[in-house]
């Protein structure tokens, strides 16, 4: 029998964007055209490279969000301007506090945590401390520790969600005595559209592969037969991958004002459409702590590259 498998990439040359890539996109210069903005105060915006990620044609993206993005700059008042920077460029504008807010993953956060106020946004889905990564396996195959995949191909999602997949595998490994994953597993592999992840390992091309569960479970919904065929051999802590932060020194009045223009962009239609595209439902703000897990994995993993390093001198 022929079985057709569905893709769950949101929108072409979207790949992997969720609600963080489109207030971005929302937040660029030109959505000040025609704005009628009731107050001259300017919010400076930086945003991470590796947040918008290697497949996105911005482009494409403006195009798709053009009719809403106006309505965010309605709803705070304020004039946004925006840049996409390399990480060592945001950093270094957050120290010289050349910028009020900053959108980046978390594994780049750590550079800039000091600076940040313990107000954060994030996608809601993430109220609940985020998402895990699966690494699965066919039913069928015999594989049923991560020891047993020594010698074996495993493909890996190549996505802004995945930023801490790998060191969540490498601190994994370790803690099992197999050494790190590239010397033990025969092939990584890595795809930026989920299909490709997965479904090697169901027609048993590949012999597993590292996602999100969510992004697992969207592409179940869609083919129900993956769920009975492939099974989890290891799953991470839930991990919030990307967060939008504000400079510590940043007017409280002003990130107040701002927070409830983005955490109401579900009350538009405009915005609820945005939303929707980006398979989400709405913005929250949320405090510092919730990062907590995905930190001590960063700070765990940064203890192991020490001390692997101490021992091949």
């Amino acid at each position: 029998m022929v079985r057709h498998f569905r893709d769950v990439n949101p929108l072409p040359g979207l790949a992997g964007c969720q609600a963080l890539i489109c207030l971005t996109m929302a937040l660029h210069p030109f959505a000040l055209r025609g704005a009628d903005a009731p107050a001259a105060v300017r919010f400076r915006l930086a945003v991470s490279q590796a947040i918008i990620g290697a497949d996105v044609n911005e482009g494409d993206a403006s195009l798709a969000m053009g009719a809403w993005r106006d309505a965010v700059v309605r709803q705070s008042g304020l004039l946004i301007d925006f840049s996409v920077d390399t990480l060592p460029q945001l950093v270094r504008a957050v120290r010289e506090q050349r910028v009020d807010g900053f959108t980046l993953t978390t594994l780049e956060y750590v550079d800039v945590e000091k600076y940040a106020s313990q107000a954060l946004m994030v996608d809601d889905r993430n109220m609940n401390g985020g998402d895990d990564y699966l690494l699965l396996v066919h039913q069928d195959s015999s594989i049923r520790s991560i020891a047993a995949l020594r010698g074996k191909t495993v493909n890996i999602y190549d996505n802004p969600r995945m930023c801490l997949a790998e060191i969540w595998l490498e601190t994994l490994f370790a803690g099992a005595n197999l050494g790190a994953p590239r010397e033990f597993l025969g092939r990584l592999a890595s795809f930026n559209k989920l299909s490709r992840v997965v479904l090697p390992v169901y027609f048993r091309q590949a012999d597993a592969c590292l996602v999100t569960r969510r992004g697992f479970s969207t592409m179940c919904e869609l083919n129900p037969q993956l769920a009975s065929k492939l099974r989890v051999v290891a799953n991470s802590p839930k991990l919030i991958a990307s967060v939008m932060a504000f400079h510590r020194d940043f007017a409280p009045e002003q990130r107040v004002r701002l927070q409830a223009a983005l955490t109401d962009l579900n009350k538009t239609v405009a915005g609820q459409q945005a939303l929707t595209l980006f398979e989400s439902s709405q913005l929250v703000v949320v405090d510092s702590s919730v990062l907590r897990p995905s930190l001590e994995l960063i700070k765990a993993h940064e203890r192991l590259r020490l001390k692997t390093a101490a021992e091949r001198k």
